[in-house]
């Protein structure tokens, strides 16, 4: 992975004004950070008649150099550019500009969109690209155009997750139960964030570990039943009678919000 020292700046185009500039008419112009060669034929195939203009780049360093040349008017990237780090792509591509840059997310990618988020991206999108979804957020990316609302409104994977008197805000690091703000530490935010994700269905420990502390789980570990237990008691919950989270002996957790509201 290539290294950025913290003066690092996107460059400009010679001439160019230290603000944003009036966008011309014509097709938007996306810059697609795809390291997957096959995904990024897809996609300019899939969007070529949305009006859209695609210049792919494969890794976040070429990325940074294509950004201030090219003055796109939105980046989609995947959670996991080569060579850059997303959170480092996303806070050095904030320093000259403040188009959205929408982070493509799939499974285990929660916590480096989080950190994105927080880190200046706009929003998040499911990838695989589900091609109607991406270009409504993409052409609602603009104000004026076509009618659509800002990206900032957008609900998205790793933005704002709702299910029954739960609401998730990653942008914000909040967690509201009932519409009250409830403070979380970070280990206990990432478990929210992966039962909310799979809200309905029973996650394992193992799976929980693997997510939230990026390592194996120790054969003898009591620490995600330490986290479930300071939870519901935040969440006005209890083991014994649960509204939120529910214990599955001998397999992990299931979130159910169904009686929860």
């Amino acid at each position: 992975m290539t290294a950025l020292p913290a003066s690092t700046s996107v460059p400009r185009p010679a001439g160019a004004p230290d603000d944003a500039v009036e966008r011309a008419e014509g097709p938007l112009r996306v810059l697609l950070v795809e390291p997957e060669s096959e995904q990024s034929h897809q996609l300019v195939l899939s969007l070529s008649g949305h009006d859209v203009d695609i210049t792919v780049c494969v890794d976040g360093a070429e990325a940074l150099l294509r950004v201030g040349l090219l003055r796109p008017d939105t980046i989609v990237t995947s959670a996991t550019p080569p060579e850059v780090d997303l959170e480092t792509l996303v806070r050095v591509t904030r320093r000259a500009t403040d188009i959205p840059i929408l982070i493509g997310v799939g499974p285990g990618d929660s916590q480096r969109a989080l950190r994105a988020l927080a880190a200046g991206a706009t929003a998040c999108v499911n990838r695989p690209y589900r091609i109607p979804e991406l270009a409504a957020l993409l052409r609602g990316s603009l104000p004026g155009v076509d009618g659509h609302h800002s990206l900032e409104h957008v609900s998205g994977p790793g933005t704002s997750l709702r299910s029954g008197a739960l609401e998730l805000d990653a942008l914000g690091h909040r967690l509201f139960v009932d519409g009250h703000p409830v403070d979380l530490a970070l280990r206990e935010f990432g478990i929210m964030d992966f039962l909310l994700r799979h809200h309905g269905r029973v996650v394992s420990r193992e799976e929980l570990w693997t997510e939230v502390w990026h390592k194996p789980l120790p054969p003898v570990n009591n620490t995600i039943a330490v986290h479930i237990r300071r939870l519901r008691h935040k969440l006005g919950d209890s083991e014994a009678r649960p509204r939120f989270i529910h214990t599955v002996r001998g397999i992990g957790y299931r979130l159910d919000t169904a009686n929860g509201g």
